[in-house]
């Protein structure tokens, strides 16, 4: 069945960008891509295309696209395996994609925006259409998907809904929960805009190691403040704990102003005019391996978690503790 396109009408918006957001095409026909990557060039993104399914998914990882327009029928694989290898690794898991099909009945649209698309655009496609749903799916994509706006990771919901998940499945996986310690004093000596910039130094950190020791079943989200979930491999997770801390010591000096990197401690006043001196931030790990069967809950495993990482901050400077306790039977 021959496939048409209509042809790019003049009146494609050419809106300049103040930054050019990178959209990853996948189609296996190279007049649709051409054509696409001319209406989305026009209209100010940057293109990157594949015309070969099986290339999608580390064109994804290399790339890091802002937003996807994947074909549904890419020759021996299809748009529903690609969905499902891009939502599965940590890397590219949070990258909204819109589907570009033939098929346009309402079932089907209904069956790929339930699996995990965020949007469904049918070919013959107008021009101005597809660039406005990219544009609105990647407007709304934080606020949908969760995403703490700071970072750009996993927000509370998606930690939770895939601690649960992987509770219910009965993994093994460790849980380990990072905390920037003494952060208070930086961000009210330093103001929040540089106490954004330690946060988001751990969560780059967080994001650099994870890839460097890489696993299929890594997830990293930022709870909120200075906290943050991993979920990794039981035997990875030690490595992890270690050479976050270990980069965090590194990097820490860096974002303190001379005098205060020199002391090793900030100085400041406390309300009955005592001098408190506190020393340079640091982070604290707690580990749970969650054995198959051990936790009824999501909130259960963070609580633990979160009891194991108290213990890490009551001593000093940056370590990780792994929880060697024999849970009870049934933690909940």
């Amino acid at each position: 069945m021959a496939r048409t396109i209509e042809p790019e009408k003049e009146t494609t918006p050419r809106v300049p960008l103040t930054r050019r957001e990178v959209v990853l095409v996948v189609d296996d026909d190279e007049q649709v891509l051409r054509l696409v990557k001319r209406v989305l060039e026009r209209a100010g993104f940057e293109c990157v295309v594949v015309g070969d399914g099986h290339a999608a998914h580390n064109a994804a990882v290399e790339a890091r696209p802002d937003i996807i327009l994947l074909d549904l029928m890419l020759g021996d694989t299809t748009g529903d395996q690609i969905l499902i290898e891009i939502r599965n690794d940590f890397r590219t898991r949070l990258i909204p994609i819109v589907f570009l099909t033939v098929r346009g009945s309402l079932k089907d649209k209904v069956e790929h925006l339930l699996a995990g698309a965020d949007d469904y655009v049918t070919k013959p496609f107008i021009p101005e259409e597809l660039v406005a749903r990219l544009r609105a799916v990647m407007s709304r994509s934080t606020t949908t998907r969760d995403l703490n706006p700071l970072t750009g990771m996993s927000g509370n919901s998606d930690i939770l809904r895939e601690m649960g998940r992987r509770l219910a499945s009965e993994e093994r996986f460790a849980c380990l929960y990072p905390d920037i310690d003494a952060f208070k004093s930086y961000n009210d000596h330093y103001g929040f805009l540089r106490g954004d910039d330690v946060i988001k130094t751990l969560a780059t950190i967080i994001l650099e190691v994870l890839e460097e020791n890489y696993s299929s079943r890594h997830f990293a989200g930022h709870v909120g403040g200075d906290d943050f979930v991993i979920l990794t491999d039981p035997d990875l997770a030690e490595k992890i704990a270690s050479e976050v801390t270990k980069r965090f010591d590194d990097a820490m000096p860096a974002l303190y102003d001379p005098p205060d990197r020199d002391h090793g401690w900030i100085e400041s006043e406390e309300r009955n005019g005592n001098r408190l001196r506190t020393p340079l931030v640091s982070v604290s790990i707690g580990i749970v391996i969650a054995e198959p069967g051990r936790y009824t809950s999501a909130a259960a495993l963070a609580s633990r978690a979160a009891e194991v990482k108290g213990v890490a901050k009551r001593m000093p400077g940056s370590k990780w503790v792994l929880d060697r306790r024999r849970p009870p039977e049934r933690f909940s």
